[in-house]
């Protein structure tokens, strides 16, 4: 069973460092010793402290709801909207802080876990490398990886070189395959300090494999080719399909998914990795966040896309307008993403759900069985299997409804208000997987581009809060279609599109100044519009994007 913090005493001994103990009688310098501050902890300290920066900064930070969960058209700013039209600030911080965070602490727990012979803590130690190292060359592409933690040593390097993001994801590959072999057949538990799995190795073992699924997949290309309806004065546009940034990654899949007892993966979402919050102080960080000010709401773009699937998901995602709670009936209305205005009417728009943004004990979740699925479903289609395909495609569709408390034959009820003022409604909406399956839009049906589409635009749905991997995927795939149809009316920079990569540190171009021009330049990086963005299609795009999407010129404004 997955591992769930239970009560704030718990956490409290997780999330803070035992005090070493000092005698009054042992000298001077022992009574100078602050024991609130120690030189030296143990292992599974240090690694409690590195899942809880790792998760909080690309599900709990301004990367996610201010940033990438927008920029994927889930959410949407309501005031405030600069960054909402792809306006960026200094990414120095989001660049810099897994490095000097979760890698930084998974460095200690390294050499400690091998001076102790703890080899499922190292493996677990191995994998959450892995996540942060992703987080990092999946916004960014080519960065420091072989030198990155070189600054620990007297003899290393505080200006690493970059790697390519080629040879970044062998190395990861690579890592978790480490961690699967170390992980073995171990039930041995390994401490409870791990906030993820409280230090159950085969756990661990499902989310290395798992987790290898989602490398592979990113650089598994996209055969299809897809003809969208743009806006206006544009005619339609067919978009190239995107090979496989590596040759290999099917066949890689293929191997993982034949031999379940050597590589397990998730196969219910009892398997999922998660952090559960117990409240005060440890509260959820985007309940930490949003229940002060109300600059977030849920995108028109996901409400659209929810309410003409007639899709349950929509009661738990999002809130009816507050015109339509004190005037029923109940109405959602998703906000513009990169609207011109400075900010939206607030009593017509729909915030974020209260299950999703106003709960202090929400979950934040790293990955879970839906994406497993759904990137079986994805593998599948492509080695030509349409009924494993069509299998898991509907498993992850599933399996999303049930992560958000939609069993099968339940119903479900709005709720709206903020932070500790939540009020549940008495109308009730029903959950049946059978209606939602035939439903014109999500049966399995049509040519294979339009299965395609249908399975990634799925998982993006099915990936809501998580925007970092959302916007990885949007940007693979070409899905949701309507982020490639439309310009935002407030574009910062009109006429170019979503953005094909982040922005590099600043910090970078002051400090690692020569290992940075070199590596700009080897990836084709545009010098102007802060390298963010390809004003040929697929110049400056990160290593496994090799399709080719649109450039929208028309708004839909409405």
């Amino acid at each position: 069973m997955k591992y769930i913090i239970k009560s704030k005493r718990i956490i409290l001994g997780l999330f803070l460092v035992v005090g070493l103990l000092a005698s009054c009688t042992k000298g001077f310098e022992e009574l100078n010793k602050d024991p609130n501050n120690p030189v030296d902890v143990p292992a599974i300290n240090v690694f409690t402290n590195a899942i809880r920066t790792g998760v909080g900064l690309e599900m709990g930070d301004w990367i996610q709801h201010t940033y990438l969960g927008v920029w994927c058209q889930q959410w949407c700013k309501v005031q405030y909207i600069d960054e909402d039209r792809y306006m960026p600030r200094d990414m120095s911080g989001y660049f810099n802080a897994p490095y000097t965070g979760a890698l930084k602490n998974l460095s200690i727990v390294e050499t400690k876990a091998i001076k102790d012979k703890n080899d499922r803590l190292l493996a677990a130690a191995k994998v959450w490398q892995v996540w942060n190292y992703m987080y990092l060359t999946d916004l960014f592409g080519d960065i420091p990886y072989t030198e990155a933690m070189q600054g620990f040593s007297a003899e290393g390097t505080l200006h690493p070189k970059y790697d390519t993001q080629e040879s970044v994801y062998a190395a990861l590959l690579a890592k978790l395959e480490e961690a699967n072999v170390l992980l073995g057949s171990t039930t041995i538990n390994f401490g409870s300090g791990d906030l993820l799995y409280g230090g159950d190795p085969g756990l661990w073992k499902k989310f290395a494999n798992s987790l290898k699924l989602r490398l592979l997949n990113r650089a598994a290309g996209t055969p299809w080719t897809f003809t969208y309806d743009m806006a206006g004065a544009q005619t339609d546009v067919t978009t190239t399909a995107g090979g496989a940034a590596w040759a290999a990654a099917d066949t890689e899949i293929g191997k993982i998914l034949a031999d379940p007892s050597n590589y397990p993966v998730f196969d219910s979402n009892d398997d999922n990795a998660a952090i559960y919050y117990p409240g005060e102080p440890y509260k959820n960080p985007i309940f930490n966040t949003l229940y002060a000010r109300k600059d977030q709401a849920i995108s028109e773009t996901m409400v659209d896309w929810l309410e003409a699937r007639v899709d349950p998901r929509l009661h738990i995602y999002g809130q009816p307008t507050p015109n339509s709670v004190e005037t029923p009936p109940l109405d959602y209305v998703g906000f513009q993403n990169g609207r011109g205005i400075t900010a939206a009417i607030f009593p017509e728009i729909s915030a974020l759900g209260t299950a999703v943004a106003f709960d202090e004990y929400a979950p934040l979740y790293v990955m879970c069985y839906d994406e497993v699925e759904f990137i079986k479903a994805e593998y599948y289609k492509r080695v030509s299997n349409d009924a494993a395909a069509q299998t898991a495609y509907e498993n992850g569709i599933k399996a999303s409804m049930e992560r958000w408390g939609l069993n099968d034959g339940s119903t479900v009820a709005p709720s709206w208000g903020y932070a500790y003022d939540i009020t549940v409604g008495t109308t009730t909406y029903p959950v049946d997987y059978a209606t939602y399956l035939a439903h014109p839009l999500v049966a399995w049906g049509g040519d294979d581009a339009h299965k395609f589409q249908k399975i990634c635009e799925q998982k993006w749905a099915a990936m809501f809060g998580q925007g970092v991997q959302a916007y990885s995927e949007i940007r693979r795939t070409g899905f949701p279609e309507r982020i490639f149809e439309f310009e935002l009316e407030g574009a910062y920079y009109p006429n170019l599109g979503l953005p094909v990569r982040l922005q590099y540190a600043l910090s970078e171009e002051t400090y690692n100044t020569d290992n940075l021009v070199a590596t700009k330049a080897a990836q084709s990086v545009e010098a102007g519009n802060e390298g963010m963005f390809s004003t040929s299609g697929t110049t400056s795009q990160i290593w496994w994007n090799t399709r080719k999407n649109p450039i929208p010129t028309e708004t839909d404004v409405h």
